[in-house]
């Protein structure tokens, strides 16, 4: 006979195989010459019960009462999402996060700066070069 405690060692028994470390840390995935490797949110909802019925009517009653051994009813469910949240970028000039999803423009801006700021430097240094090698 099953009990409640039966149930829910069997349900997260069963949850432990579906979620490991890969799940939230995913597989490194090669692209050009780096790796991305993603990263998720994983959660939960869980529920279980259960008890003891007895059956109605004066006879079942009478018959169970005596052997205190009710036909048993239970349940468990759970539920899991999963969000992709970032990604770690690795590439020859050092490892990135990327966020999945921005809140707003401005988180993007602020995440998008240092980029921005490096190109502009490279294309200033290359028009100082061009300047450099006309004057000769």
């Amino acid at each position: 006979m099953q009990s409640v405690e039966s149930i829910i060692e069997t349900t997260m028994a069963r949850l432990k195989t579906i979620v490991d470390v890969n799940t939230i840390v995913g597989e490194p995935i090669p692209a050009g010459n780096g790796v991305v490797v993603p990263v998720s949110k994983i959660s939960f909802g869980f529920f279980s019960g259960g008890g003891e019925y007895a059956p109605t009517g004066k006879v079942a009653n009478a018959a169970l009462a005596e052997q205190k051994n009710f036909p048993f009813l239970g349940t468990a469910v759970a539920g899991v999402s999963m969000t992709p949240k970032a990604f770690l970028v690795s590439t020859e000039e050092g490892v990135t996060v990327v966020p999945a999803n921005y809140d707003s423009t401005l988180d993007r801006l602020v995440h998008e700066l240092p980029r921005f700021v490096k190109e502009v430097r490279l294309s200033q240094q290359q028009k100082e070069q061009e300047k450099e090698g006309q004057a000769w």
